[in-house]
This record gives structure tokens, C-alpha cells and sequence, in this order.
């Protein structure tokens, strides 16, 4: 079965990447911290068994380049669920299963990417929860559109809602862990003290070397 992984991703520029992370952090250290978690999760896509690994770019690149090892899309469509649901399109074509996530979830690692295809060879469909109530990962066996419709994006109903569509429409779903994405300063506070007391695969080595830069880490 072809496997495939693909990444949401916003070209890292000051003021326009992690905004709510500000005023606790400059915008360029805001910046900072999101380059280096989009750097940990292509290197975490980079090392999962998948067939095809593409960047879904929400600003296309200037220089129409793609990181290495990935081939690279514009995203398309109205809202978050028009733009998963065009990616979707793209991906799951020959019978492919698909996986999908974002950058900036300090968390994410190989073996949850892995975790995730090798769900979708029993699943219609895998769910990565997020503790804001959304998801950091969605992947699908079989197109489902309806999972993107209407939905209240960036509320804490996002992954119960997807959860009882999917149940509506006979798909089967599996989930992965709970995880926090790093979007606000009290995100930023957890995963701090979480790192600061030793917790596995709290982030990438990255953005634990860019919160040592920043002081917010011992060195």
C-alpha cells in the first residue's frame, strides 16, 4: 500500500508565524521557535517510511524550492477545511493511504507518524487529538470530504465534531496520543517545564536548542 505524508506549513517570516505568541516573545524569537519546529518536523517526516513526502505551503517559496526530500504544493481553498480537503485530493489518489500535520507541534515524532499509516491499514481514518480540542494530525484510507465541511475551525469542538461525522458516515477511527500544539504563551509555559524536567519527546532538538538560545532553557 503507498503511503504517504504531507505537511501545513507557513514560510517563516517575523509577524506572521506565531503571532498569539507575542508580547511574551518578540516576533522574531516567535519566529525562531517556529523555524525550528517546522525544521524537527521534516526531519521526523524525512525519517518515516512513506512513499511520497510533500509540503503543503499556505505562502508559496519565493525561489520555488521545496525542502529536500519533499515535493511542495500550494495550499488551496477558503478555510482550513477547504485547504485539507483539496491536499486530500492530491494525496490519496492509486489507492494511497495519507497522512497530514502541521508544524508546530512540538511533539511530533517518527513513531507517531508511523503509528498513524500503519492505523490507516485498519482505519478509515486516524486522529491525532489536540488539548486545545482540535487535531495535529488527520489521516485518511479513502477520501472523506465531509470531515472538512462546516466546521468551526480553531475551536475546542473541532476533534468531537470530526469524530461524530465520521461515525455518521461508517468510517472507522483510530487516535494517537494527546498533544499540544505551541501556539500561546501558556503552550510555551508547558512545554518549558515539561522539558526543563527531563519528559521524552516533549520537542524536536531544534527547538529545544532554539529555547536554549533563548535562555528559556538551561544550556
Amino acid at each position: 500500500m503507498k503511503k504517504r505524508i504531507a505537511v501545513f506549513a507557513r514560510q517563516p517570516l517575523p509577524g506572521r508565524v506565531k503571532t498569539r505568541l507575542s508580547p511574551a516573545l518578540p516576533p522574531e524569537l516567535a519566529c525562531d521557535l517556529y523555524a525550528a519546529m517546522l525544521d524537527d518536523t521534516l526531519e521526523s517526516v524525512r525519517a518515516a517510511r512513506a512513499e511520497t513526502r510533500t509540503v503543503f505551503w499556505a505562502d508559496v517559496p519565493e525561489d520555488n524550492r521545496s525542502p529536500e526530500g519533499f515535493f511542495w504544493h500550494a495550499q488551496k481553498g477558503a478555510d482550513l477545511g477547504a485547504r485539507l480537503a483539496d491536499a486530500f485530493d492530491t494525496l490519496l489518489v492509486d489507492g494511497a493511504h495519507a497522512v497530514v500535520v502541521g508544524s508546530d507541534c512540538p511533539g511530533l515524532t517518527t513513531v507517531l507518524l508511523e503509528r498513524a499509516l500503519d492505523a490507516l491499514d485498519r482505519a478509515d481514518l486516524v486522529l491525532g487529538p489536540a488539548a486545545d480540542g482540535g487535531y495535529w494530525l488527520v489521516g485518511l484510507a479513502r477520501p472523506a470530504p465531509q470531515l472538512f465541511t462546516a466546521m468551526p475551525w480553531s475551536t475546542e469542538a473541532v476533534f468531537t465534531m470530526t469524530v461524530a461525522r465520521a461515525a455518521e458516515s461508517g468510517l472507522s477511527v483510530e487516535t494517537l496520543p494527546l498533544l499540544d500544539d505551541l501556539d500561546t504563551p501558556d503552550h510555551l509555559a508547558r512545554l518549558v517545564a515539561g522539558a526543563a524536567l527531563g519528559r521524552q519527546n516533549v520537542a524536536g532538538p531544534k527547538l529545544l536548542a532554539a529555547l536554549r538560545a533563548m535562555k528559556l532553557l538551561p544550556a
